[in-house]
């Protein structure tokens, strides 16, 4: 019998249209499969799930289950999608454990880990992984411009720290635009990350780890045609470019690779995850890792496996079949 997947997607961010747009290709994509898959849309307490006719039913939150005409359904397991709070988090994965049902992500420790920046970078360091000088400051704290501006200099970048997204993220030039590109991040998080911009080659690649097999993408590099990557230039087509493989060289390459392999065995991740660097004078530089990578049409996890000459049905497969023995 075929196994009930329910994509969850949406979430509670500012990216719940990219969440619902990511989970609708993933349940589109991983039905070729196999699968019955259903699209559970989340907004706050709100959790409906879309039916193959059309039709939206409650989920019940006391086991996960949905009811069709009269009939309990319950979920083998749970794919998730969200972008953000409380997918990226660490929160709907406990929620999850709780109830015994798999998932497709990292657990609770390394989602709540990796969706807290300065701590992630904190972490990492431990590891040799290569970071930006950076400091944290809290919504309630005063800010001590001079003490900033000593940490990091100018040019910075000043980004929300606890947030699965884009939004709220800014380049500063110069410290009159501090104050305001703070404010800005303060919208998307209760902390701002403020870091040492480097200049350089901005790549990212995907990786996994199922038992003894260890796939680990091709490396992008992302040209952007704003002053970086930004959320209109992840979603823009026309600023920005996404080149795979990267032209980069064979060595840093394996660099690149090698260290994301690194990183996800040290973060004990779980699933697929993408991690971003910025290329500095032949060194990567982390940036982050998405453990809950966009899947929609114009992502670049989707462009990565096909440029592996495989397909996102076949991927999930191996991971659902993984998790759900």
């Amino acid at each position: 019998m075929a196994k009930n997947i329910a994509v969850v997607a949406g979430g509670n961010s500012s990216e719940y249209v990219i969440s619902v747009q990511s989970g609708a290709m993933l349940a589109e994509e991983v039905s070729k499969a196999g699968y019955n898959m259903f699209l559970v849309k989340l907004k706050g307490a709100e959790w409906k799930a879309k039916l193959p006719d059309g039709r939206l039913v409650d989920v019940d939150k006391n086991d996960f289950s949905i009811s069709i005409d009269a009939q309990k359904v319950k979920f083998d397991c749970a794919l998730i999608a969200i972008h953000g709070t409380p997918g990226e988090d660490g929160m709907l994965q406990g929620y999850f454990d709780c109830l015994q049902v798999p998932y497709t992500s990292c657990g609770v420790l390394a989602s709540a880990l990796t969706f807290d920046k300065y701590a992630c970078k904190l972490f990492l360091n431990n590891f040799g992984i290569n970071t930006a000088k950076g400091i944290l400051i809290s919504k309630n704290e005063k800010w001590d411009v001079p003490h900033i501006t000593s940490v990091v200099g100018f040019p910075c970048i000043v980004k929300p720290n606890a947030s699965g997204s884009s939004f709220g993220v800014t380049k500063v030039d110069e410290e009159n635009q501090l104050l305001g590109a703070i404010e800005h991040a303060l919208t998307e998080s209760n902390e701002v990350l403020i870091e040492q911009f480097i200049s350089g080659t901005e790549v990212t690649n995907g990786v996994y780890v199922i038992d003894k097999e260890e796939l680990v993408f091709p490396v992008t590099e992302i040209v952007s045609k704003t002053s970086f990557f930004d959320f209109e230039a992840k979603y823009n087509a026309a600023l920005s470019e996404e080149i795979t493989p990267a032209r980069i060289s064979d060595e840093i390459t394996r660099k690149v690779q090698q260290t994301s392999l690194k990183i996800y065995k040290a973060l004990n991740c779980k699933g697929i995850v993408r991690i971003d660097y910025i290329i500095n004078d032949g060194a990567p530089y982390f940036l982050e890792v998405n453990t809950v990578p966009g899947m929609s049409p114009n992502s670049i996890i989707p462009k990565q496996i096909k440029t592996m000459g495989l397909t996102v049905a076949e991927v999930y497969k191996k991971i659902i079949d993984s998790i759900c023995r």
